[in-house]
């Protein structure tokens, strides 16, 4: 007597939230060890490293109104201080920067220059110095780094105290340039006033001698105006010292061990996570022993990955177990199941029942998988009218199928798709389809994923036993043992295991001359 199936709560073979707490919870003092351990030593290494200070100064592009030399407008100014800011990171102003000689200070009781004090060349020093500009008003700001707040203050001084010069030798080669040019348009009207007034009384022209003595004092006023200074120069804004920060900027190691600390705090718990998921997993292995311990069933076939004569024998050692089963006899119907989809079930059916009609059994290969069914696609026969259309009080023989090449073999089908597969499985009608299947020596049943759809648990309840099909890649032991419960629950006859993708050496297969 069969019992329906009962409708038993799933279980997905994924880790989730629930599992996240429960494995961070046993594994509790060892995720805190490690966190308190990172953290402190990350503290420790941080402290051992040398504290880096930070000085800034505030440089203002002064402009000077002038007459032969255009005003400088906002936008020009702006763009000129971005170009200083580059100017100052050059390789040329880190040369002269390292050789400025620093003045005497309350903090610094000698001149010296960052070669001769620091031992910095060009290159080590341009990695302690920064600059940033404001678009608005021209502002450029200068920022050194060192080891020691004296030096900070240093770096960024003679930086500062370079482009300064870099900019008034610069200043002054266009300076120089526009006086040569003034003094020479000033010669140029000197000698044509002087040729105008030698000329006789009736030839000379006195309106050409008062226009170049007109154009003469306005480039004389000029050339005054350019010897008066250059139109941009910078000044540092206060005083002329860098301002410091008493406070490293680095190392922070209270904080880079409390980051620390909590990245190793999530990290080591989600490592637990992880390795709890993978030792969950079946793993390859061909130790019989051990998937008989957790699973409590024999194992009838390790079916190896590939294809060949390996497979063939697998499915025949699977087909002599069966037929030599102890206690309740051979079984007539059997579904085949999993907990999870990927595992081999429809491959695992099908090569049982080509095993089976290998030694000339009558077999009918009935997919009970009505959610995405695959048989009839592998064995090239329609997919309608098939089992649910027989469930519907279709005649069997039209839902019958016979795959060309095996005389026999029957393919039920799906058949057409229905909306709630479990309320079709469970009923009646799928026993009394079985039971009239009299005239097959072998009923081989194909199920959707059993962790994740009840219909195969409706379905195996109702044939006389059930082998459950594991993939040793992909099966996770917990789904494995939940399906067997649920198998249980519902009154299936489990009868053993068969193990797809199982690993096996060379003397575990049969050697063929």
């Amino acid at each position: 007597m069969h019992r329906r199936a009962q409708l038993v709560p799933l279980h997905s073979g994924a880790v989730d939230l629930a599992d996240h707490i429960r494995v961070i919870a046993a594994n509790w003092w060892r995720i805190l060890l490690a966190t308190v351990l990172v953290g402190a030593g990350v503290f420790t290494f941080t402290s051992r490293q040398e504290k880096v200070y930070e000085a800034k100064v505030l440089l203002n592009l002064a402009v000077r109104q002038t007459i032969q030399f255009e005003n400088v407008s906002e936008s020009q100014l702006a763009f000129r201080a971005g170009i200083f800011a580059q100017t100052l990171e050059t390789e040329g102003n880190a040369q002269r920067a390292v050789k400025v000689e620093l003045p005497i200070t309350p903090l610094r009781d000698r001149s010296y220059t960052l070669a001769d004090e620091y031992d910095l060349d060009a290159d080590a020093a341009l990695d302690k110095v920064g600059t940033a500009t404001n678009d608005l008003n021209g502002l450029l700001l200068v920022t050194g780094h060192g080891n020691s707040t004296i030096q900070a203050k240093d770096v960024t001084e003679a930086f500062a105290i370079a482009l300064i010069e870099t900019n008034r030798e610069q200043q002054q080669q266009l300076i120089d340039a526009e006086q040569e040019r003034l003094e020479g348009v000033i010669a140029d009207f000197d000698e044509q006033i002087t040729s105008e007034r030698a000329k006789p009384d009736g030839e000379r022209n006195d309106q050409i001698i008062s226009i170049a003595e007109t154009q003469k004092a306005i480039n004389q006023a000029a050339l005054i105006s350019v010897n008066s200074g250059s139109p941009i120069d910078i000044q540092p804004i206060g005083s002329n010292a860098a301002a410091v920060n008493q406070d490293p900027i680095a190392p922070h190691p209270t904080l880079y061990a409390i980051f620390a600390a909590l990245f190793a705090l999530f990290f080591t718990a989600e490592l637990f996570v992880v390795r709890r998921a993978l030792s969950d997993r079946l793993g390859r292995t061909n130790d019989i022993e051990q998937i008989t311990e957790f699973t409590g069933l024999p194992v009838l076939a390790m079916i190896p990955r590939g294809r060949g004569p390996e497979i063939v024998e697998a499915f025949r050692t699977l087909r002599t177990n069966l037929m030599f089963l102890e206690g309740s006899g051979r079984p007539r119907t059997i579904a085949l199941v999993s907990p999870n989809p990927g595992a081999g079930k429809s491959f695992a059916a099908m090569h049982l029942a080509e095993s089976a009609v290998a030694v000339d059994a009558s077999v009918v290969l009935v997919d009970a998988d009505l959610r995405r069914p695959v048989l009839h696609t592998r064995l090239r026969v329609p997919r309608e009218p098939g089992l649910s259309d027989a469930l519907r009080g279709r005649s069997l023989a039209d839902t019958l199928h016979r795959p060309e090449g095996s005389p026999n073999l029957l393919v039920m089908p799906s058949g057409s798709p229905v909306n709630d597969t479990v309320g079709v499985l469970g009923g009646r009608a799928f026993r009394q389809i079985l039971d009239s299947l009299d005239s097959a020596e072998l009923i081989v049943v194909d199920t959707p994923p059993g962790a994740v759809y009840a219909d195969a648990l409706a379905v195996a309840a109702q044939c006389d036993a059930a082998l459950l099909v594991l993939d040793s890649r992909t099966t996770r032991r917990r789904a494995a043992r939940q399906l067997i419960e649920s198998l249980e629950r519902t009154g299936a006859s489990l009868i053993g295991v068969v193990v797809n993708s199982a690993q096996l050496s060379r003397r575990d297969t049969y050697e063929r001359a």
